[in-house]
């Protein structure tokens, strides 16, 4: 029988097999008269001990094992324990617990026993090879008390380790116990111990010394060895890295932690373009906080925020340095690209403005042109004449939808188009640009290339990747081609790992013939902030938004370099089938003449002009400046008129709200909304209005005489 010199250890045994409950009792247990599981799981040296040999060591601890078949006996029976305060020692677990129950459900329930009782020590237990030990550590905290074994095991190794742990729990609870009540018994026996007192005090210190580098080292761990965004470090007085973190590693480009260690922090402050040295500024203050920096090495740029404390001793000399760096390098660029998302919506702003006014005046020039050449005789002077000045007003037309394209801004919507014009469009504003040397080549090999997209986030796509590509041939000259192309999704550019790729794709395709990219820039080439061009030419977006707008729009974007023959960027988006919104041509019998209109637009000239042009046509026209006075006349007699064209821009009242209240007198009069900025208007809110039909300025009289006829048609 166990003497009192034997220590006592409660053992919480959990398994659904039975068996294995039994083993460990007759393992851990002594008293045990039956070895028959153990010989029947094991080999036949792994017999039960003998009563002799149980005798020769009175000291042998004496384990009580508790069994518990599932998860919820096992806590049930742990909470109990604790209630009586008669907590276990040891938890012994296997971790596939149950046939029926998760995968891992002994980790999951570890993790339970581990929250009820921070110091109760873990034995996993499995049978399997392929248990994933490095995200069991990670689940069940701490690692000190968590341990491995594998199945089948000798009894020996489990009566050893039982052993050990339990005497490892008894001194970590009689050592965290002598902690609590030794300032007590310190105190009460203070008068009878003068002569030990000193003895005790000299091991109070070294206990103290001890546990100050226990806490010490256990906060080095935890702020630089756990996962963190924050780059961590401990350095010594001379600055030399004793500690970091991978967050650390990786902000100053370093393989690993252990690269970084023996680098001088002092020397990576200079490299990060510190205006003060480091030194001099801890020097000042023992602290620094909220420092930013720029970190370059190569082609590498991080904006780090910089903090770092002084650590000294009793006597103030320096012993260590601990830092803290924050990478604000994605803030920054955030911040660049508001700024210039709000230089480009300025600019959409001054563009709208000028577009109005300048169609507005186009409208006089193409309008009397029109009127003009009508009259002309064929062939004659005239006629060429007044064909050229219309030839160039529609030329700077098209120049004013192209800069209200670019520079277009508001809410993004996706709807079905196709790229083609759209390509074609941003290629002529492309060409001024483009140096001389550049040759521009499209090729449109696609009969159908419908997409759901944002026509302002395809310009951009277009303008950053051709900008690129002038860009890398600036120098040398070259050939820049522009390809729009059918594919499928099984097309070998394509990244093969997606399973949800859709069957069939556009592919637009921007290629140069210069240098190529570098194969070491090329795998960072869409990263934010990463630029290869001199400081001021570019941001280092670029490639990044172009990135980010096509994976919002499901689509892929792969770069095919050719060092030393050049590069092509593929942008892959997934056809639609969905229709897109178009207007329907009107029959040539099928054009009105007569009728009576009311023309409404703040610029009189405009008003003449429209009087003139359908008058022409056979229509009686009523022109009005003011809308607010066009309003008047429709209210008195809304039956005098068979159509509306109003003007959008106007004072007092816009050209909407002019249509909402003539609608509300006459809801069925067909209405035309002419615009110089077409962000002013879109389809659905025509449609909420109950307004027919829009025309961009400036007005061609083919243009007018269409949208009429349609409309007069329908009603």
């Amino acid at each position: 029988m166990p003497t009192e010199a034997s220590k006592r250890f409660r053992v919480l045994a959990v398994d659904h097999d039975e068996p294995m409950l039994t083993l460990y009792r007759d393992i851990l247990c002594f008293e045990s008269e039956e070895p028959s599981a153990l010989e029947a799981l094991f080999s036949d040296d792994a017999r039960l001990p003998s009563r002799e040999e149980i005798d020769e060591d009175a000291t042998r601890p004496v384990f009580e094992v508790v069994p518990a078949r599932d998860r919820k006996s096992a806590v049930r029976v742990m909470e109990k324990a604790l209630s009586a305060g008669e907590p276990f020692a040891i938890v012994l677990i296997d971790v596939h617990l149950s046939a029926l129950g998760t995968a891992f459900e002994g980790v999951e329930l570890a993790e339970e026993l581990r929250a009820r009782d921070p110091d109760v020590e873990i034995v996993l237990l499995s049978a399997r090879h392929n248990v994933p030990l490095k995200e069991i550590n990670k689940r069940v905290r701490p690692p000190e008390k968590l341990l491995f074994l594998q199945k089948p095991f000798r009894s020996p190794e489990l009566k050893q380790l039982a052993t050990s742990l339990g005497s490892k729990w008894d001194v970590e609870n009689r050592l965290r116990d002598l902690n609590e009540t030794l300032a007590f018994k310190v105190e009460a026996r203070t008068s009878e111990l003068n002569a030990a007192n000193r003895r005790l005090r000299l091991d109070i210190a070294k206990r103290a010394a001890v546990l100050r580098e226990l806490q010490a080292s256990e906060q080095r761990y935890r702020l630089l060895f756990e996962k963190n965004i924050t780059g961590n470090f401990a350095a010594d007085s001379d600055g030399l890295i004793l500690d970091c973190n991978v967050a650390f590693a990786d902000m100053f480009d370093f393989i690993s932690p252990q690269d970084a260690h023996g680098s001088n922090i002092f020397e990576l402050w200079d490299k990060a373009g510190g205006t003060e040295s480091l030194r001099d500024l801890l020097a000042q203050s023992g602290r620094l906080s909220g420092h930013e920096v720029v970190f370059l090495r190569g082609p590498l740029r991080r904006h780090l925020v910089v903090s770092c404390d002084v650590v000294t001793d009793d006597e103030g000399k320096v012993e260590e340095l601990r830092g803290y760096l924050y990478d604000i390098s994605e803030s920054k660029r955030l911040e660049e690209q508001l700024r210039q998302s709000q230089k480009m919506e300025a600019l959409g702003t001054l563009a709208g403005g000028i577009a109005h006014d300048f169609n507005n005046i186009l409208g006089v020039i193409l309008g009397y042109a029109e009127i003009i050449e009508s009259g002309a005789e064929p062939d004659s002077g005239l006629d060429r004449r007044i064909g050229e000045i219309s030839r160039a007003g529609r030329r700077a037309r098209d120049l004013v939808t192209q800069i209200l394209n670019f520079s277009r801004q508001g809410p993004q919507e996706r709807h079905a188009m196709t790229l083609t014009p759209l390509v074609k469009e941003a290629l002529k504003l492309l060409r001024s640009s483009v140096p001389t040397n550049v040759e521009i080549i499209s090729r449109m090999e696609t009969d159908r290339d419908q997409v759901m997209a944002d026509a302002t986030q395809m310009h951009q796509i277009l303008l950053n990747l051709c900008g690129n590509a002038s860009h890398a041939m600036q120098e040398t000259g070259g050939t820049m081609t522009v390809t729009l192309a059918d594919v499928r999704g099984d097309d070998p550019v394509l990244p093969p790992d997606d399973l949800g790729k859709p069957e069939r794709f556009v592919r637009l395709t921007v290629s140069d013939t210069g240098p190529g990219v570098d194969p070491e820039v090329a795998e960072r080439v869409f990263d934010p902030f990463f630029t290869t061009k001199k400081q001021g030419e570019g941001t280092g977006m670029g490639l990044a938004m172009v990135h980010g707008i096509v994976k919002r729009h499901d689509g892929y974007v792969v770069l095919d370099n050719r060092p030393g023959r050049g590069a092509a960027f593929h942008v892959f988006l997934p056809k639609s089938s969905a229709m897109e919104r178009r207007e329907t041509d009107v029959p040539a019998d099928l054009v009105f003449r007569e009728g009576r209109i009311l023309f409404v637009d703040d610029e009189k000239p405009l008003t003449d002009i429209g009087r003139e042009m359908l008058e022409s046509c056979g229509f009686e026209v009523v022109t009005r400046t003011s809308s607010v006075e066009a309003l008047e006349a429709f209210r008195f007699k809304p039956r005098d008129f068979d159509l509306i064209i109003t003007d959008q821009s106007m004072p007092n009242m816009t050209g909407m709200e002019f249509a909402r209240e003539v609608l509300k007198i006459r809801p069925e009069i067909p209405i035309i909304l002419c615009t110089g900025f077409s962000d002013a208007v879109s389809y659905d809110r025509l449609r909420d209005v109950g307004i027919g039909d829009f025309i961009m300025k400036p007005i061609l009289k083919h243009d007018l005489m269409g949208s009429i006829s349609r409309l007069l048609a329908k009603s």
